[in-house]
């Protein structure tokens, strides 16, 4: 009887010993379970702050850089408008200048046209008056060709003026439409990024490669047009800061004296 209890008081003892091993296999499972999770939970949080840290630093400089572009295309805008606002006070100023000019001159015709010897001899004065009347007639004629020539001049020059101002807008349009492809050609940019980081397998990573590598032409592309754009813009402007001039006469010439209608007959 007594080696049984002991037996028995043995097997209890077993018992509990593998019981207390088990729990203390368990807590020691549970503490690493619970380590590993936070020590996974640290990482994914390192990583979401790395992540969104390159994310907030990638905005900033995308924003930077939208910022430039569009200072560097309100400067170019205002270089446009200010280089069409001098095209046409300086188109309205020759046109002013050369109306001045004309008036002045037929005036200055008309007035030496005017004979001042009506009390010339009378068996001359048929004479004085043919010549008189011809010589009026040839300055009405010279002032009548430069009013011509004037006009001429002043539609030859509205003329290059509006077509110097039909380039410089189509140049606008030009920028314009270039600065909107090269924003969607870097917003697909950045989608093709995204989908390379994404990529699952290495077929899928080269099509994007090659999808990559044909986007990064069209970026050239477009870079080389909006740089000949600007170019461009820069001759335009600089057309209308030096127009050019043809000659002209300054005034009208009158042969003979005008005084004397007779011209010393």
């Amino acid at each position: 009887m007594g080696s049984e209890n002991s037996a028995l008081i043995a097997l209890s003892e077993l018992k509990n010993l593998e019981a207390e091993r088990r729990a203390r296999e368990e807590a020691e499972r549970r503490a690493r379970e619970e380590a590993e999770r936070r020590a996974r939970e640290e990482e994914e949080r390192r990583r979401r702050e790395e992540e969104e840290r390159k994310r907030r630093e990638e905005e900033e400089r995308k924003r930077r850089e939208q910022a430039e572009r569009e200072a560097k295309e309100r400067e170019e805008r205002l270089r446009l408008q200010e280089a069409e606002a001098r095209a046409r006070a300086e188109q309205e100023a020759r046109l002013r200048e050369e109306q001045m000019r004309l008036d002045a001159q037929v005036k200055m015709a008309q007035k030496k046209a005017r004979p001042k010897w009506p009390y010339a001899v009378i068996g001359l004065l048929a004479v004085g008056l043919a010549i008189g009347g011809f010589i009026a007639k040839k300055n009405a004629d010279e002032a009548a060709e430069q009013a011509r020539l004037a006009e001429e001049e002043r539609k030859r020059q509205q003329e290059a003026i509006e077509k110097q101002m039909a380039a410089i807008e189509a140049l606008r349009k030009e920028m314009a439409e270039l600065d909107k492809e090269r924003k969607k050609l870097e917003a697909e940019q950045a989608e093709l990024k995204a989908k390379l980081a994404a990529a699952q397998s290495e077929e899928e990573r080269q099509a994007i490669l090659a999808e990559q590598a044909a986007l990064e032409e069209k970026i050239k592309k477009n870079r080389r047009r909006r740089s000949s754009a600007k170019k461009k813009s820069a001759a335009a402007e600089k057309s209308v800061d030096a127009p050019v001039r043809k000659g002209r006469k300054d005034k009208i010439s009158v042969d003979g004296d005008l005084d004397d209608p007779l011209s010393g007959l």
